[in-house]
C-alpha cells in the first residue's frame, strides 16, 4: 500500500483515532491558528508530498457545522499544495446530503455547492456513510464511497427472534435498505407512507404490516428532532410488544430526547458513531451504539491498494 496519513478536524477525533489503532498508524492534527476577527487557518505541518492523505471531518449538528466544513475545505487545499498524491475526504455523516434540489424558485442546491467546493479545494475521493439522498454522490466528479451501516445493525440484532420481529422502514425512502435489513434477519417487512407538514411534524396516512404483539424495529438513515419516529410509533405502539430504533445517524436535535422519553414501549435505539454522541445523551437514552471504524478502516486499504 502507499504510505498513509490520517489528519482529523475538531468535529470527531475520537472516531479517527479508531480508525488509526487498527491501521496501527499515528493520527495527526493540524496545527489550527485562531484569530481576534473568527477567521482561522489549519495547517498540516508535515511533509505530506507524494502521500494518500484522509481527512476525517465529520457534520456535527450544532453552531461548529459550517465551521466544520470550512476546516476539511482548508485541509484539502493544503494537502493539495503539498502534493499529496490522495487527497479523501472522510465525511462519515454529510448532513448537506439532504439538500439535493431547489424547493423554491431563486434557491441554490447545497449539497452540489458543497461537492463542487470539497473538489475545488482539492480533494480526489470522497467517503461517506448511508447518504439520505442517492442524488448527493451524482454531483461529484471524483471517485465517492458510499459505505453502509446495514451489516453493522444487522449483527447489533443478530439475537432477536425474527419469528417474534418485525421491520418497519420508516419511510418509502427508508424501504429499499430496510429491506436488505429485513432479509439478513429474516424478518417480515412492513411499510409507511407519510406527508412531511414540516420540519417537526409529519402525517402518518397507511401503516401495512402484520407486527401485532410483536418486537418492531423501525428503520431509517438518522434521527433529527425524532419527530417522524415519535409520530410513528405513537401509531402502533398499542399493538406492539416492544420497539426499537435501528438508524445510523444519530444527531438527536431539538426536542428529540423528550419526544423519544415520551415512547412508553422504546426498548433501545441502535445507532453508530458518525456523529459524537455526549455522556449525557447516553445517560438519557437507552442507545446501543456500534461503531463504524472497521468499516472506514477497510475501505481506507482498499483505496491505498488501487
Amino acid at each position: 500500500m502507499n504510505e498513509i496519513k490520517i489528519f482529523s478536524g475538531r468535529s470527531q477525533p475520537e472516531l479517527a483515532e479508531k480508525v488509526c489503532k487498527k491501521l496501527k498508524i499515528s493520527l495527526s492534527k493540524p496545527k489550527i491558528e485562531e484569530f481576534k476577527n473568527c477567521c482561522f487557518e489549519p495547517a498540516l505541518g508535515k511533509n505530506i508530498k507524494d502521500n494518500d492523505i484522509f481527512l476525517f471531518q465529520t457534520s456535527r449538528p450544532n453552531n461548529d457545522l459550517h465551521k466544520d466544513i470550512f476546516e476539511l475545505l482548508q485541509m484539502a487545499n493544503a494537502a493539495k499544495n503539498s502534493q499529496a498524491k490522495k487527497i479523501i475526504a472522510v465525511m462519515p455523516y454529510v448532513s448537506y446530503a439532504r439538500s439535493d434540489k431547489a424547493y423554491s424558485r431563486g434557491m441554490g442546491v447545497a449539497s452540489e455547492l458543497l461537492a463542487k467546493l470539497l473538489e475545488r479545494s482539492g480533494i480526489t475521493g470522497f467517503v461517506g456513510i448511508d447518504f439520505h439522498s442517492a442524488r448527493f454522490e451524482n454531483f461529484f466528479s471524483s471517485k465517492v464511497y458510499q459505505l453502509s451501516a446495514i451489516n453493522l445493525l444487522a449483527e447489533s440484532l443478530k439475537n432477536t427472534d425474527p419469528k417474534n420481529a418485525f421491520i418497519l422502514p420508516a419511510d418509502m425512502g427508508a424501504f429499499e435498505k430496510g429491506s436488505i435489513l429485513a432479509k439478513k434477519l429474516k424478518m417480515q417487512i412492513g411499510a409507511v407512507e407519510k406527508r412531511r407538514v414540516s420540519d417537526t411534524e409529519v402525517e402518518i396516512k397507511k401503516i401495512t404490516g402484520d407486527f401485532i404483539n410483536k418486537d418492531i424495529i423501525i428503520f431509517d438513515d438518522e434521527i433529527s428532532t425524532g419527530s417522524t419516529l415519535k409520530t410513528l410509533a405513537e401509531k402502533i405502539q398499542k399493538r406492539a410488544k416492544s420497539i426499537s430504533f435501528a438508524v445510523t445517524h444519530g444527531l438527536f436535535v431539538g426536542n428529540a430526547v423528550k419526544n423519544f422519553q415520551e415512547i412508553k414501549k422504546l426498548k433501545q435505539i441502535i445507532l453508530t458513531d458518525t456523529v459524537p454522541i455526549s455522556e449525557e445523551l447516553k445517560k438519557s437514552l437507552p442507545l446501543k451504539i456500534v461503531s463504524v471504524d472497521g468499516l472506514l478502516t477497510e475501505k481506507i486499504k482498499e483505496i491505498c491498494k488501487n
